[in-house]
């Protein structure tokens, strides 16, 4: 029986995306404790900019990761082409069936070909926009050679990084998402014990970045090999070279330029913000602002993991048109992913400041109002994040120009305002950019293409999703006393 319990869940794409999320929780409440003793507030803060900027460095992606996975997905599940845009989805009358193999092995070679010339890109944005990012920083710091090795072992990381993409994609979009969620549990948890170590023996921002570049060497190393077996195993051999397949680039490429842009957009209406924020003098203000959006951070990943975990499953689903065994799915997960993302933020808004006491540092969590409304920013940003995943499974991004104009609105109107109006001024113009458009639209386009009506989706979500749960751990109970 244990055996079998074992096996369930270290097989279970939820229970191992969620073990994944909850190493990372414990990473960040164990070594960031640490860390925000060790560090001042501006070493704290720059250390939060610079993993800010490696999230901008993913941008240099350009959408190819979330198309490429979506386009393994589809050939997983058997189609024999990839949909160019809305129209050419629902003309398709694709089957599942049998991995299309042939079209997978195109799509890998395409794919390596192109993440060479944008691993390249990573480069010259943090050469130029990272840097500028920074600068306030360096100043504030006296331009310290431990900032700039932190920051140019930084570039080497991300390089790398860019260069795994593919190799997760493929991992993810041939539902091995357990298999992905378990390894990235494993390394967390490697990296809280490599972190403590360097941390307790104080030897500072320059190994923990070091020690990052390592475990991304190690990681892509772990992917690509799996992957190469994997096809081995089905009498395909991947050899180094690469090839550009035309109709599956022409296809990769139609939604993935906008993909990339919204990308862009999507990083500076919600990151943006940190970059923004690491211009301000205060540095007290600056560092508690880290934490506290750290923190969210955690919570609100945590929370998307029921679903996230899913994504692969539904994007084959929606790939056939089976709309009625997609909602019934994911309806409860979405409800989860609510009651989770909800409870985590209020425990985490009444006992943060006690935490920060019992671990002994002076930092404090942003005020209420300020706290208030960036825990009302993300929720509303996971919802519409989720949906405007599902609906990308079309090969259509529709919401290209509002994403691009709610970033610019951001950095625009925040840069500006941060000077006579602070953080408060800025976490407000992040919220009401986005409530003209992003917090819905993605949802509005989600519900219409899978046909389901918004008033059965809140019925579906809040009283068929707690109704699944119930049952399901009813079920779970009987089985165990038996």
């Amino acid at each position: 029986m244990m055996k079998k319990l074992i096996h369930r869940i270290i097989y279970s794409p939820t229970l191992m995306t969620w073990t994944e999320q909850v190493s990372i929780i414990i990473h960040g409440l164990v070594v960031t404790s640490i860390i925000l003793v060790k560090f001042n507030n501006i070493s704290y803060s720059f250390w939060m900019t610079i993993k800010a900027l490696v999230e901008l460095a993913m941008l240099a992606d350009a959408g190819f990761g979330h198309t490429l996975e979506r386009s393994v997905a589809f050939f997983f599940e058997g189609a024999s082409r990839l949909p160019k845009n809305i129209k050419d989805y629902e003309q398709s009358m694709e089957k599942s069936g049998n991995p299309n193999f042939e079209k997978l092995k195109s799509l890998l070679y395409t794919s390596k070909g192109i993440y060479l010339i944008l691993s390249l890109f990573t480069i010259i944005i943090l050469c130029t926009i990272g840097i500028a990012a920074l600068w306030n920083l360096f100043n504030l710091g006296n331009q310290s050679a431990e900032f700039w090795i932190t920051f140019s072992l930084m570039v080497l990381q991300s390089f790398i990084l860019i260069q795994s993409l593919k190799w997760k994609s493929f991992l993810k979009g041939t539902r091995n998402v357990a298999l992905y969620a378990r390894f990235n549990t494993i390394i967390s948890v490697a990296r809280i014990f490599g972190f403590l170590i360097i941390l307790l023996n104080n030897l500072g921002m320059i190994y923990l970045q070091l020690y990052l570049v390592i475990e991304t060497i190690f990681s892509t190393y772990y992917f690509r090999r799996f992957i190469i077996n994997w096809f081995k195993g089905y009498g395909i051999k991947i050899k180094n070279s690469f090839s550009i397949d035309r109709e599956i680039f022409q296809s990769l490429w139609s939604v993935s330029w906008k993909s990339g842009l919204n990308t862009v957009g999507y990083f500076f209406t919600n990151r943006g913000i940190n970059l923004l924020t690491a211009q301000l003098k205060n540095t007290g203000l600056m560092a508690g602002f880290f934490f506290t959006y750290q923190v969210l951070g955690f919570i609100k990943g945590f929370a998307h993991a029921p679903v996230y975990a899913h994504y692969p499953q539904y994007y084959s689903l929606i790939a056939v048109k089976k709309f009625d065994e997609f909602k019934k799915d994911a309806r409860a997960r979405i409800f989860l992913t609510f009651a989770i993302v909800i409870s985590g933020f209020l425990t985490f808004g009444l006992l943060g400041n006690w935490l920060l006491n019992a671990i002994g540092t002076d930092k404090r969590l942003v005020e209420t109002l300020i706290y208030l409304i960036i825990s009302l920013f993300m929720f509303f940003d996971l919802h519409a994040l989720i949906h405007g995943t599902f609906y990308i499974s079309t090969n259509d991004v529709p919401f290209l120009i509002p994403g691009l104009i709610t970033g610019a609105v951001t950095i625009g109107i925040g840069y500006l305002i941060i000077p006579s109006y602070g953080l408060l001024g800025l976490v407000i113009v992040q919220f009401f950019a986005n409530l003209a458009c992003n917090f819905w639209f993605s949802i509005y386009l989600s519900l219409r293409l899978t046909k389901w009506p918004l008033q059965v989706y809140l019925y579906d979500v809040f009283f068929e999703g707690p109704k699944y749960w119930i049952y399901r751990s009813l079920g779970s109970l009987k089985k165990l006393k038996k």
